[in-house]
């Protein structure tokens, strides 16, 4: 088939827009238009129900009222007392004027047969039984083939509706007379009885509807497709001769050497087509070169910006002219826009003369390898920094620059130091095993003698007591140097039940005379009733004394310190808390108070183990310690240790 021109895809793409917009505003004002007969019709359903439900309740709570006082308990008049009787014949009245309705009172199960609902009716019924939420609905709807606007609204069985409605037996005597004792009874309260029902005929103000939106549609059509014709020669006297000249001048341009050596002619009609062939077969040269060079740079960008190491380039004048994405990570920029209004790459150096020694390398050597420096990131934090550079030269060999790998050794290097500390530490606990078990032997004499005295002396000689007090200070010293070897090698908790109070409370006694000279107040809120728990005493004593002394060693001033016990609120774990009124921990710190060897209190005051231990301990325990702490409102460490289930 012969390709179309631009004239006649025009014409046929103006000619689809255009019909598709009859057909859209045709559509529009079909919808509009029934819109506004359902409003109308809307409004005429709603005053139909509310005259209906006007006269159902004045015979209600007026007529019926007055007609009863008048007749016997057992008399009724239908056409003064039945609500359905009288709604029906005042709507009756009214749909003889104004015919273009009907009203029903439909019910399931009416005493008068004229309320019997049809199918479509009992449906409603039903639903509305089913969704008490709703008591209306309005709907189009086909019956007997026609079209009708349909409101509902259901009735339901109040108090007063049951003494008719309800038991028969209970019922007006003349009023099974006239309607018999087969329907309308059996409602309890709340049922719904039957449904006012209004149906108007709504076919032919439909068809009116769709008789209107042919008109507008056929008046859109004859209107804009004048238009159409208009803007087709508007088109062809512009575009298409604009096409035509740009063509020729292309065409005149590139030469036939460019378009396989024939010259640019008008043979398929179309002026684009034609057009879009020669700058194609012009451009194809260039766009291989340009893809060529596309390849290049994106393996290039590829291992630039997916490097795990930094890399920066930089310029003669030492200024950074680009950054890798591990490059800003490594320095905290937050896009690469900062890191390149730094003025020069020596910001980077935490020594100048790093920097200086750096730059003379380079311009020497033109490159270093391995280079372990000192630089700091965006904020002034340090780091220990590897770096592998290269430098760039101009066409004419001089120096234009560097291009640059850097690695961060940071946690290699407090790696080592961690190491190196931890063999220091293992030295000075073989060292220390070996001092205990020295000092055991002499200990144990000392005890055996001093045992042996006291056996010798009668029970009211004054030595003894002197004797108590070696014995006394020998079992301290056992206890350290058992305390020494514990620490030295791993050792099984001895588990035994314990009372925490009174493990607490030798801590305490232990330190109470100290701390009191150093201004500190120990205040003690224990329970009494907690059961006892199976734990390893000394190592329990051995985590209260960590905490009580790095809670005065916390407050150099003086303050108070809170020993508390109490049962956890599952009752199967008990809590000790201590608490100082010390500055508290900063946020960055106590993510790391558990870890081995971190210490805020220098070199000369700790090691960083004491936390560290006493995290082990409880664990051991199958328990748990959490701090909660914050600068200014000081620490709170917790304990938590389960409870025996025979002992709880």
């Amino acid at each position: 088939m012969k390709r179309l021109s631009a004239k006649n895809k025009f014409q046929f793409g103006a000619a689809c827009i255009l019909f598709l917009y009859c057909v859209t505003a045709a559509t529009i004002a079909y919808h509009f238009l029934k819109g506004m007969v359902s409003d109308e019709i809307y409004k005429e359903t709603q005053l139909l129900e509310s005259t209906a439900d006007a006269t159902r309740t004045y015979v209600k709570d007026v007529l019926r009222p007055h007609v009863a006082a008048l007749m016997p308990p057992d008399g009724f008049m239908p056409q003064a007392m039945s609500t359905s009787y009288v709604g029906r014949e005042v709507m009756a009245r009214i749909q003889a004027r104004f015919p273009e309705f009907e009203y029903r009172r439909a019910a399931a199960n009416p005493m008068n047969p004229v309320n019997l609902a049809d199918d479509f009716e009992n449906g409603m019924l039903q639903w509305f039984s089913q969704n008490p939420d709703h008591s209306e609905w309005q709907g189009l709807i086909n019956k007997n083939n026609n079209a009708y606007y349909t409101r509902m609204r259901a009735i339901y069985a109040e108090k007063e509706c049951l003494r008719c409605h309800g038991n028969p037996a209970d019922s007006p005597s003349e009023m099974r007379a006239i309607y018999g004792d087969d329907g309308g009874y059996g409602y309890r309260l709340g049922d719904v009885v039957a449904a006012d029902t209004i149906y108007i005929p709504v076919g032919f103000s439909f068809v009116r509807i769709k008789e209107a939106a042919w008109l507008t549609f056929l008046l859109a059509t004859v209107s804009l497709f004048f238009l159409w014709g208009l803007f087709y020669l508007l088109f062809n006297r512009t575009v298409v001769l604009e096409l035509k000249g740009l063509l020729s001048t292309f065409r005149n341009i590139a030469g036939p050497a460019n378009v396989n050596e024939t010259p640019l002619v008008f043979s398929s009609g179309d002026e684009i087509a034609e057009l879009k062939g020669a700058f194609e077969t012009v451009a194809g040269e260039l766009q291989q070169a340009h893809n060529d060079l596309k390849i290049s740079e994106a393996r290039y960008r590829l291992i630039f910006e997916t490097s795990q190491h930094a890399i920066i380039t930089i310029d003669a004048a030492k200024r950074v002219k680009d950054i890798n994405a591990a490059g800003m990570t490594l320095f905290g920029f937050t896009d690469r826009a900062e890191a390149l209004s730094m003025e020069s790459f020596f910001q980077f150096f935490f020594d100048a003369q790093d920097a200086l020694g750096f730059m003379r390398t380079m311009r020497e050597k033109g490159f270093v390898q391995g280079l372990e420096v000192e630089m700091v990131d965006r904020v002034g934090s340090k780091m220990s920094i590897m770096v592998s550079a290269t430098a760039r030269q101009d066409d004419a060999g001089a120096f234009a620059g560097i291009t640059a790998m850097l690695r961060d050794v940071t946690d290699r290097r407090r790696m080592d130091k961690y190491l190196a500390q931890t063999e220091k530490l293992a030295s000075i606990g073989q060292l220390a095993s070996g001092v205990a078990h020295e000092i055991n032997n002499p200990l144990g004499v000392i005890q055996c003698y001093a045992n042996l005295i006291a056996k010798s002396q009668p029970a009211d000689a004054q030595i003894l007591s002197d004797v108590g007090i070696i014995r006394k200070h020998t079992e301290q010293c056992r206890s350290v140097v058992e305390a020494l070897l514990n620490f030295s090698r791993s050792a099984e908790p001895r588990m035994s039940r314990t009372d925490i109070n009174t493990c607490i409370e030798e801590v305490v006694s232990v330190l109470d005379i100290q701390l009191q000279k150093d201004r500190f107040t120990i205040e003690r809120q224990f329970d009494a009733t907690l059961p006892p728990v199976t734990v390893d005493g000394n190592k329990i004593k051995q985590v209260l004394m960590n905490l009580l002394i790095n809670a005065s060693q916390a407050m150099p001033d003086g303050g108070r310190i809170t020993v508390r016990t109490a049962l956890a609120k599952d009752g199967r774990q008990l809590d000790i808390t201590i608490a100082d009124t010390g500055p508290g921990i900063s946020k960055e710190n106590i993510s790391k108070i558990f870890d081995p060897f971190f210490t805020t209190k220098g070199p000369e005051k700790g090691t960083g183990l004491g936390l560290s231990v006493s995290y082990g301990i409880i664990r051991q325990h199958g328990g748990r310690i959490t701090v909660d702490s914050a600068p200014g409102r000081g620490t709170r460490f917790t304990i938590r240790l389960p409870i025996d289930e025979a002992a709880a």
